[in-house]
Parts: structure tokens; sequence; C-alpha cells
């Protein structure tokens, strides 16, 4: 049986009904979609806080970094300061930094000896000088290091060969052995004058700072903060008995999975997701890589936010739409009710009207004439309206698809959505096509740097036995790739190791090689700055004399010129200078940077290749003088046998005497410092102690010394140390208990004839002294009976 319902009762119930399955479904995308998008964007945003924050501590790291380069700078011109007044000066200089930069624990500087005492010939021992803040008091601290050789496990060392500027990763240190351990690091800038390493200088920044910094960075309930440091230990953390400790120390299994102190190491920015192993918590780590000016080893700001919080607002969100959607609905049905009640008039020509729009027919000759005078007539008015806007939103879209983006159209009205649309896609699409055409211009940039490094790096490999040759092709190759006008490439010349400066290899100037005779010096000129600054040096204008280019048509000045240093890890080994007419674009500097290096490290490979083959000819020359010398060895060696033989039976009594020695006395041997290394089983047996617990102690621990022992200990050291002989009655306090000994001290040589250790002899003399003490106690009570 057919069932008949008024209209506005089947208009009221499919739009009801169509409309709430249409919303359910959309809505549970949407929200589920909405929750997901929330959640995103809460990990964007703790990035961008991450990242943002990192920048703030970045700029305080890099003040201290420039603070240290400044002062290398000003140091740059001690030359000029007489030698004698060297030290005055460079002491005046750091005091008065320290004192206009309270907020650094130390200012301080090693003098390479040779730098300020020209007299002084070893390529070793350095003088450092100390400002240091303690208690609100500056004070001043000289010290005379590395005499007999450098430290080559300590950072001095490792700065000193690498001649790059660092920050030294946290440690904690105090200046007196009163005062309290602070976590501080260091700026370490190397003071390099004509590539040689002349001191080295920075200051000691407390951390604390950065962690109250850190501390306060909490953008996020429940959030928290960490930085780690390049070795990957804690400078900030919220737990502060972890500072200045390892990473893995806290979070040994994320790091395992994630890999966080190598990204760290690496200067990465990366996050991850982690359980807290005491909270059970869930955490989002987002962690901001912090560049530390030119030095390699950059620091890192860590994020940490539970992500239960990124999801309460991604959760709030989601039901804050649904309660939205609920409410939207209602007022629908409402409406949807109001407008199935008022429609009751004949519908007919509205409806072929829609049939016809239906099919897609909305020209205008399909509009209707309806004159009824209620709410039919205007519905037909809307209807005429909206054939008229969609016949000109069908020719705007024509004109689209034909690719005329510049095509006008006017919306129905301001609230016309679908022309809103359609004005925003041509903005979209004329967006894309600048970005396209941008994106080009970028890819063909890349592709020409690409085909520039695979064209060049196959020239490095066809020339590299023959130096001329090779800087011909390079100059020429250069010049015609970059469509430069002049090209010239200076080699850096130490064949006279007292005249080192820069000859000119080769140059190219409008496809013809020309070979003249220039020798720049070290810092004379742009080409000499260039080298010495081992930066690039771009000018676009250029004075009048500086170069000029010559053609069938006159001489002319080039509007632009670049000088590019070849160098490799801090070795400048050329420069190589192009000018040209047309103003030379950025990519094409960065490219002959790029390959400037490749260059630098082939022209190293031609040297060493140069030099191998000097060598082996040298090598040869030896090899017949030494089998001419080879009968002469023979007959030294039979003599050598026999002689042999002779130490070997005084080597014997040497042991005996030895054995004897250890078995009478007490022996015991210092490095140079003073450090115990070794001590025989005598004294162990005396002492009552095992050998680990004295080897590794100074001289003077367990020592009792009198004033003029203590005036005199250092000398005492320092007579050790030149090869004199001392011979010292000490008291020594062990396990509560005092001995007596008379010690001789005797320096041992190395093959070099320097003290490289002390050998000390002992005998106990504690019971005779004790004897000697009842002897002239008895003595006085018999005197006094």
């Amino acid at each position: 049986m057919k069932i008949k319902l008024k209209i506005r009762v089947k208009l009221l119930l499919s739009v009801i009904l169509v409309t709430a399955a249409v919303y359910v479904v959309s809505l549970g995308y949407l929200v589920n979609r909405l929750r997901t998008i929330s959640l995103r964007d809460a990990y964007e945003k703790a990035d961008l806080h991450a990242k943002e924050n990192a920048g703030t501590v970045r700029t305080y790291l890099n003040y201290d970094m420039d603070v240290s380069r400044t002062m290398v700078h000003i140091f740059n011109d001690f030359r000029k300061i007489p030698q004698k007044q060297r030290a005055d000066w460079f002491k005046k200089v750091i005091h008065g930094i320290a004192v206009q930069n309270p907020e650094f624990i130390s200012v301080w500087g090693s003098w390479e000896i040779n730098a300020l005492d020209s007299t002084y010939k070893k390529p070793f021992g350095r003088h450092r000088f100390t400002y240091y803040w303690e208690e609100g008091e500056l004070k001043y601290k000289e010290e005379t290091l590395d005499t007999e050789g450098d430290n080559t496990a300590g950072g001095y060392y490792k700065v000193k060969i690498s001649k790059q500027e660092t920050m030294i990763d946290p440690y904690w240190f105090s200046y007196t052995e009163s005062s309290k351990p602070i976590l501080e690091a260091s700026t370490a800038i190397p003071l390099i004058e004509n590539g040689k390493f002349m001191g080295l200088f920075g200051l000691d920044i407390e951390l604390t700072r950065y962690q109250s910094i850190a501390s306060d960075i909490k953008p996020f309930d429940g959030s928290f903060s960490v930085m780690i440091s390049n070795n990957g230990s804690f400078v900030a953390h919220p737990d502060e008995d972890l500072l200045g400790k390892a990473f893995t120390l806290k979070y040994n299994s994320e790091d395992k999975i994630y890999n966080v102190v190598e990204k760290v190491r690496n200067g990465e920015n990366f996050n991850f997701t982690f359980t807290d192993s005491t909270s059970g918590r869930q955490y989002y780590a987002s962690f901001a890589a912090i560049p530390l000016g030119k030095s390699n080893n950059p620091w890192s700001l860590g994020l940490l936010v539970p992500i239960d919080i990124l999801k309460q607002e991604a959760n709030t969100t989601a039901k804050n739409a649904i309660r939205i959607a609920a409410i939207g609905l209602l007022v629908l049905i409402i409406v949807v009710w109001l407008i199935a009640y008022s429609i009751t008039l004949p519908l007919a020509k509205t409806k072929s009207a829609l049939s016809e729009m239906a099919k897609g027919k909305f020209d205008k000759s399909r509009r209707i004439e309806v004159s009824t005078g209620d709410e039919v007539e205007e519905i037909a008015d809307s209807i005429n309206i909206l054939i008229d806007g969609l016949s000109k939103t069908a020719s705007f879209a024509e004109e689209i698809g034909r690719g005329n983006l510049q095509a006008h159209y006017e919306r129905l009205s301001s609230d016309d959505v679908l022309g809103e649309s359609l004005i925003a896609m041509r903005k979209s699409l004329l967006a894309a096509q600048e970005q396209e055409k941008i994106r080009k211009v970028e890819d063909d940039k890349i592709n020409w740097a690409t085909q520039g490094m695979a064209k060049f790096a196959e020239l490095l490999r066809q020339n590299n036995d023959n130096m001329e040759e090779f800087s011909a092709n390079i100059v020429t190759n250069i010049v015609k790739y970059i469509d430069a006008n002049i090209g010239a490439l200076f080699l850096y010349n130490d064949e006279d190791p007292n005249d080192p400066h820069f000859s000119l290899a080769a140059s190219y100037a409008y496809n013809r090689r020309k070979f003249v005779n220039k020798r720049i010096e070290i810092g004379e000129g742009l080409v000499g700055r260039c080298a010495q600054e081992r930066e690039t040096i771009f000018l676009t204008e250029l004075p009048k004399d500086y170069i000029q280019i010559s053609s069938g048509l006159g001489e002319e000045i080039p509007t632009c010129l670049l000088l590019v240093p070849l160098r490799v890890n801090e070795i400048v080994y050329g420069v190589i200078e192009v000018a040209a007419f047309n103003v030379i674009d950025i990519h094409i500097v960065r490219f002959v940077e790029d390959i400037g290096e490749s260059i630098a490290a082939t022209i190293s490979t031609i040297k060493i290749n140069v030099k191998t083959v000097r060598l082996l000819e040298e090598s040869r020359i030896k090899s017949e003088e030494l089998a001419s010398q080879e009968e002469e060895m023979r007959q030294n060696m039979e003599e050598l046998q026999a002689t042999q033989e002779e130490a070997a039976r005084k080597s014997a009594e040497m042991e005996s005497l030895i054995n004897a020695l250890n078995t009478s006395s007490y022996v015991i041997e210092y490095d140079t410092s003073g450090k115990v290394i070794y001590v025989n089983d005598a004294y162990l047996t005396l002492t009552n102690q095992r050998a680990d617990a004295i080897v590794g102690n100074h001289h003077s621990d367990n020592m009792l010394m009198d004033e003029e022992q203590l005036r005199e200990y250092s000398m005492f050291w320092d007579d050790l140390r030149s090869g004199k002989i001392r011979k010292e009655t000490s008291k020594v306090s062990i396990n509560n208990k005092v001995y007596t000994f008379i010690e001789t001290y005797s320096p041992i040589y190395n093959e070099n004839q320097r003290v490289v250790k002390i050998l000390k002899i002992a005998h106990n003399i504690t019971d005779f002294l004790g004897e000697q003490a009842e002897e002239k106690a008895a003595k006085g009570v018999r005197k006094k009976n």
C-alpha cells in the first residue's frame, strides 16, 4: 500500500534524515581528523617552542664566544708591544674584560712562552694568566706549564693542534682548595699568526644561569626543559643532582633506541616519544640544536611535554566541535520544519527549472517567470539569480581551464562561498605558478652546480701529476663555466721556509692563457688578505687601477671581483681570483667555494706526489750508500757481540746489587711532578700498605714539614728536575704513626739526557731517634737527682 504524505512532511523527513546521516558520518570523520590534527599541531608547537628557546640560549652562548673572539682580535697586535711589556699589557687587557663582565667566573689566556720571549726556542711551554671572581672579589693567578713537553691528553694541546675555536664541555672546577666546585664550561679561541699557534684565550662560564633559563621554559602544564652539552652531559635539568652527569645515566634506554647523544653531537633537530621509567608517564621530547660560533661541538635544548597534556587540548577541541555540531543540527531541524510548513503553493515551474538545472542546464534561456507574489516567486527569482551566477561561474571556470588566470569574476554577494572559493582557487593557482617559476630557477641552479661539481671532479682526477697543466686547466674551466671574463690561480710557495709567498700559477683572459711572473706576499693586497683571513672576498666596486680587461675594443674595468681561498683543514694552498663584467650570483660564489676545497685537496696531493718522487730518489741513493756500509756494519757487529757478553756479566752483577738495595733500603720512584710511580716491598712491609694505595699519591702527601721545608719545597723539586742530587731528613705520618727517614734523591735521565723520574733511597731512623730521646731523658733524670 502506497503511503501518501504532504510535501512539507516529505521535505521535512527527507532533509532531516539525510542531513542527520551526513552529519553523523561527517562529524565522526571530522572529529577524528580534528583530534589528529590538533595533536600534530601540539607536537609542532612543542617543536617550535624548543627551537625558539634554543635560539635564545644560543644568543647567550654566542655572546660569550664573541667576547672571547674579540679578546683574540685585540691580541693579534701583540707584536707591536715591546717584548718586556707584553705580559703586563696582556694582564691589563684581561683585567679590564673581567671587571667589565663580572658574570664570567674567570677570564684567562695561555701564551706560548716563545710568543712572549723570543729567546725561548722550545716549541712547548706556556704562561697562563687568570683573573677569577671569588666571593665578589677579583683575584689573579699566574702559572707556567708544560715546560717539559706538551700534555697531549689535555684540551689545550688539542686546540693547539686543530687551531679551531671550541666550547669546552662542562666540568666541575674550583680555583682554590677551599672553594666549592662550580659546574662551568669554557670558551677557547686560539690566536694564530701566519698559521702558527701563539696561544689560547677564553672565558669560564658558570652554567647555573642556564639552569635558571631552562627552568623557566615550561610552555605546557607538566612540561620541563633540559640542556645537553656536546659530550652528552646535562647542563640543565630539573633534578640538579644530574647536572654535569651523562645523559645516559638518566635516559640510557632512550639513548640506545634513538641515539640521542650522537644526534646532539651531530647538531641535529629531532624528536621522539618515550615512557618515563620512574613515573610511568609518556612524554614527547623535542630537541633543538644550539650551534656554538664556529666550533664543531654544538649543544642541544630538549623540551619534554607529557603526551596526556597534548592530547587533552585535542580532546577538548573535539568535544567542543561535537557540541557545536549538535546545536547546528538542532537549529537546522527547526529551520527545515518552518520552511516545510511555509511551502503550500504549487512548485511546478520551480520543479521544472530545478530538474533542468539538475541536468547541468543553467544557461540564461532556462530562466523561469513566476508572478505569484509569494514565496514561490521569491524562490523563482532566486533560481534565476542562481542561473545567472552559475553561468558566470561556468564561464570563469572555462577561462581558468584555458589557463587565463587573469580572467575577471565578480561574486554574487559578500556571502558567495562558491565565488570566494573560485577566487581563492585562482589565487592558489597563481601562487603555484609563481612557486613553480621559482622552483624551476632553483632547480636550474642546483643542476648547474651538480654538473659543475661532476665536471671539475673529472678534471681533478685527470690532472694530478703536473702542477702547471693542472693550474691552467682549472683556471680556464672555472672562468668558462661561471661565464666570467678573467681568472688567475695563486699557489702558496713554501719551498724556501724563510721566504713563504704566493706565486701566480696560471691566468686566463678572453680565451687566452697569460703566462706572467707575479709574486704576492702573505697579507699583501686582496689576494694576500684572502689567504691570511681564510675567507671569501666578493667585491662589486673595484678600484680603477686594480685590474683591466683588454680586448680589440679597448680596456674596461670589470663589474665584480671574486677571490676564494683554496683550503683544507684551515690550511690555505692557494687563492682563485675571477673577475667579470656581469655581477656574479651568490649561488656561483658558493659553487666556487665548494670546488675550492676539492681543488685544495688535489693541490695537496700533487705536492705530496712530487715530494714522494724526490724522496724515492733520495732513498735510492741512500740505499746504495747503505750497501757500501754493510761490510763495515758486519765487522762492528762482531765487536758488539763481544761487548754484549761483557754487558751481560755486568748486568747480572747490577741485578744482584739492586736486590741487595731493595732488601736493605726503602726505594720509591717519582715522576717529575712528584707523583709516586713505584715503591718496593720493604717499604710496603714497613708501613703496612698496598702498592695501589700509594702509587699515584704526591710526594707531599702524609709528609710533616716545618715552615722552612714548606718555603723551600718548590725549590727542592726544581733542583731535582734540573739534575741535582738532594739529601733530606723527612717525617711521614702513616696510619697515625710517624716515621723518620734519611733520604737520598737522585734524578734519572733518559737517552736524551732529560730527567724523566726521581729515585729515592731511604733509611728508617725512627727507632734510633727514639733511643736517643730515651737516653737524653735518662741523663736528665740523673742530673736532677
